[in-house]
């Protein structure tokens, strides 16, 4: 299938590593022009990104820093993409998790953090994208969250709550935006094999009193296929909404997690 993204600018948040990559990967394998983004902190993280994306695609993804908790740095690269790829088709937002931990556990200042790391910083990308795909005549985004958009995750209620923020956003987007022409869609991943999945199945295993390899073990019990899904798989589902493939399909909330959630 032609997923019609040749030449077509798209920008990845968070993007230098894990999931993020993933999804910028299969863009820069359909020929799209990619723009990927991390924090300073991260800075090796994005240029060896750079590489490997160009090395597997043949397709070298433009880099630029951001702090998606400074609307400035939001704004700057936006601005710096249009300024060197062109007006924005795509949009893929991506953040890091909140800390894990029971309600008793975080201060105001934690939950004012988790606002600002994962629903204010979409907010911000999306308004600064806008006037780039209005230019186009339409555009596409996709708002990356977690499987406890479906079914709640213990020990992560500041990463259960302002997903859900996500969610309402998103539908009320897609009724707004759609005389725009422009499709927006929710899309969540359950285990991944990422940095982030490595680091709660610690944590959960060593509140178990396990090792992480038992805990693994008992954990992928429940799963219908029998093993973790890995970032290409989540690129791949990123890439179609994202696409002039996916002409319909606007407001959606779509689960990557080889039927793990039995919620409907």
């Amino acid at each position: 299938m032609d997923m019609g993204l040749k030449n077509k600018v798209v920008l990845c948040m968070a993007s230098a590593a894990g999931l993020g990559k993933g999804i910028a990967m299969e863009m820069a394998r359909e020929g799209a022009k990619v723009m990927i983004s991390t924090s300073e902190a991260f800075q090796d993280q994005l240029s060896a990104a750079q590489d490997e994306i160009e090395r597997e695609t043949g397709n070298r993804p433009e880099a630029f820093l951001c702090d998606v908790n400074s609307a400035e740095d939001i704004q700057k690269l936006v601005d710096h993409t249009v300024e060197t790829l062109g007006d924005i088709w795509a949009l893929v937002n991506m953040c890091p998790g909140p800390k894990p931990g029971p309600f008793d556990s975080f201060k105001d200042e934690d939950w004012e953090g988790a606002f600002q790391l994962c629903l204010l910083s979409y907010v911000r990308t999306i308004r600064a994208c806008l006037p780039s795909m209005r230019r186009l005549g339409g555009g596409r985004i996709v708002n990356s969250t977690s499987s406890s958009v479906k079914d709640c995750l213990d020990n992560l209620i500041l990463s259960n709550t302002m997903r859900m923020g996500v969610v309402g956003m998103s539908k009320t987007l897609a009724s707004e935006l759609g005389r725009d022409q422009i499709l927006i869609n929710v899309i969540g991943p359950g285990r991944i094999g990422t940095a982030r999945i490595a680091s709660l199945n610690a944590m959960r295993a060593e509140k178990a009193g396990i090792t992480v390899e038992e805990y693994e073990k008992h954990d992928l019990k429940a799963f219908p296929l029998g093993r973790y899904g890995n970032t290409d798989e989540y690129g791949r589902l990123a890439a179609f909404l994202c696409s002039e493939a996916n002409s319909y399909i606007s407001g959606q909330t779509i689960l990557l997690d080889g039927g793990m959630t039995r919620a409907y």
